[in-house]
């Protein structure tokens, strides 16, 4: 008899949350560090944050326009050589912004803030992001994070 990799230990609620005990294999639980680390989460110490991500989004997003996309790009060969390289290198430097993104938009409203504070209000500007909502946020996570 075979051990599952995940299993539910108990459900309660509080708080107008619902929490969630797991157990899981060693076996699965390696590959779900790995799984995060290769997505930046312990490289940033966010290990909860990537858990909660995961949970939310899943391992992988069903996404046909994707697999459409790699079928187009497996039939062209060396033609686009190059092009799949740079579309890559953009696509990582994206992943590495939409990783930080939550973090430096809360650090820029502080510093404006502050600068409010200070009497110096003149000197902020309305940015196009100001008004960008977790949702907002939460579609660059889907888009370049939590991808197959």
């Amino acid at each position: 008899m075979s051990v599952p990799p995940i299993e539910i230990l108990g459900v309660r609620s509080g708080n107008g949350k619902v929490h969630v005990e797991v157990a899981m294999s060693r076996d699965f639980n390696a590959k779900l560090n790995d799984f995060l680390r290769k997505k930046g989460f312990f490289a940033f110490g966010r290990q909860a944050e990537g858990m909660a991500l995961l949970v939310k989004y899943g391992l992988f997003s069903e996404r046909p326009e994707a697999d459409e996309g790699r079928e187009w790009l497996a039939k062209t060969g060396p033609k686009y050589a190059s092009l799949r390289f740079k579309t890559h290198e953009y696509y990582t430097q994206n992943f590495s912004i939409a990783m930080g993104l939550r973090l430096h938009l809360q650090e820029n409203k502080s510093l404006k803030q502050l600068l409010r504070e200070k009497g110096l209000g003149k000197y902020v500007t309305e940015d196009e992001w100001d008004g960008w909502d977790d949702r907002r946020i939460d579609e660059f996570y889907r888009r370049y994070v939590f991808t197959r």
